[in-house]
């Protein structure tokens, strides 16, 4: 199996799968593979009928766990993928981490994230499409099933594999494949019958993680797993039409590539501004959101003047949210008989899981649901925590990114300015901090870290 490639990660995640996929990348075939003769049989029954579809399509959730110094952190993403041969795709992000979506209708081959996409002649084969299309590859396991030899791309850089026997995941009976490669070692399961899919594949990075060590000389432990679970398998049936059509999302600007000039896009103000910064000073966009309690959250605060409003834009894959949002709603609450109206802002994940978190974390807020991320969109988040603080004019004073040292007492020295209605530019004990913009590191691999932008008078 080959190396991963990257799209857009955060924090902790971020050093460390960025370092991680490097490793991976030096994963490759050293000499004959121990085979285990069971396993091959089982793997080739699996890569033949794989091989064989016309088309299929499924689901897959990828779920990434890092462990470093104490530290956890888990990030999901699943996206909805549907191809036809020769050269018909879709991968479709449908929900938790941000990511991106790829079509291509045969002819033309789109990609699209956030408010950009780009459009090119479609490759001539699904081969060749992974390797043109800014897709997520290896992490979804889905490059080795788009193969012309399925087999022989599973088993690049394999050293051993062996039989685990029989597991039943998600109701379904399945054999258990175990792999060994020179940086990380992984597992597959797939189900019993004659017609076998893919229901797990679990990486363990461990191995990758102690080579790197001695080059990452601040984490003196760190452990990652990857995951991908498939459900939803539809194997040779015909599939609607629609599945490979395109269309932009709503508002976005086409351009001539996607990662290209991102970190470049930044207008110095207005609605196309494209860095939080631009907003600082500004008037706070209005929205109107419905609550996790079935009421409603905005501004204007309905029935409210004059008040301070701090938005927490967080998500349950977010780790830094996990801290973040417990200790504000905690801390914004002391301030409530000030006049400071909090509201979590969850971004585009389903109720029961945003409730059943909350519940998990003993946090008792307004929670507003951003089902769509138009209101993330507006007050431009790239980076989950985002705290927004809306003085009483009406307009946004701080912005923070991210995990911001000493937080806490940042946050507090804010409120104490807002809620006495003075500007933070007149603050002679405010903080001095710098706005650290995306860092592009290849044309896949986008690194957002944590920052926080300086409060400043417009």
């Amino acid at each position: 199996m080959k190396a991963f490639r990257i799209l857009i990660l955060g924090g902790v995640v971020a050093a460390l799968w960025f370092a991680t996929a490097a490793a991976y990348a030096l994963a490759v075939d050293g000499g004959k593979p121990k085979v285990d003769p069971k396993a091959d049989t089982l793997l080739r029954t699996f890569c033949n009928y794989i091989q064989s579809l016309p088309q299929f399509s499924c689901d897959v959730t990828l779920t990434m766990k890092t462990a470093s110094e104490g530290m956890k952190q888990e990030i999901e993403t699943t996206y909805g993928f549907a191809m036809e041969k020769p050269n018909k795709l879709a991968l479709r992000h449908k929900r938790g981490a941000p990511a991106n979506t790829v079509v291509s209708d045969g002819t033309t081959l789109y990609a699209s994230m956030g408010n950009r996409y780009e459009s090119k002649d479609a490759p001539k084969s699904l081969e060749d499409l992974f390797q043109a299309a800014p897709i997520a590859g290896n992490m979804l396991f889905l490059d080795n099933l788009m193969r012309k030899d399925v087999y022989a791309a599973i088993m690049e850089g394999v050293t051993q594999t062996s039989y685990a026997g029989r597991e039943t995941l998600d109701g379904q009976t399945c054999d258990r494949l175990s792999f060994k490669q020179e940086e990380f070692d992984w597992d597959l399961w797939i189900t019993t019958n004659d017609k076998p899919v893919v229901v797990r594949v679990l990486t363990d990075m461990s191995k990758s993680m102690a080579t790197m060590r001695a080059d990452m000389p601040g984490v003196k432990a760190a452990s990652m797993t990857v995951e991908n679970r498939f459900e939803h398998w539809s194997a040779g049936a015909d599939l609607a039409k629609e599945t490979f059509v395109f269309v932009p999302p709503e508002g976005a600007k086409k351009v001539p590539a996607l990662f290209d000039g991102m970190e470049e896009e930044a207008p110095e103000s207005g609605e196309d501004a494209a860095s939080p910064a631009d907003l600082i000073g500004h008037a706070a966009p209005a929205f109107s959101l419905a609550t996790l309690d079935g009421g409603k959250a905005g501004l204007p605060v309905p029935g409210l003047t004059n008040a301070v409003v701090v938005l927490d834009f967080w998500a349950t894959w977010s780790g830094p949210s996990r801290k973040d949002l417990p200790f504000v709603a905690k801390l914004t609450a002391g301030y409530k008989d000030k006049g400071v109206v909090f509201y979590a802002v969850n971004e585009q994940e389903p109720e029961d899981r945003a409730s059943d978190y909350l519940k998990k974390l003993g946090v008792s807020c307004t929670v507003a649901l951003d089902r769509d991320g138009e209101v993330g969109g507006l007050y431009r988040v790239r980076g989950i925590p985002q705290t927004v603080l809306i003085g009483k004019d009406g307009k946004i004073r701080a912005i923070h990114v991210g995990m911001v040292p000493d937080f806490e007492a940042t946050l507090t020295h804010e409120l104490n300015i807002l809620v006495e209605g003075k500007p933070l530019a007149d603050a002679t004990v405010a903080p001095e901090v710098k706005v650290t913009p995306e860092v592009k590191v290849t044309p896949e691999v986008i690194v957002t870290p944590a920052v926080k932008v300086t409060p400043q008078e417009k």
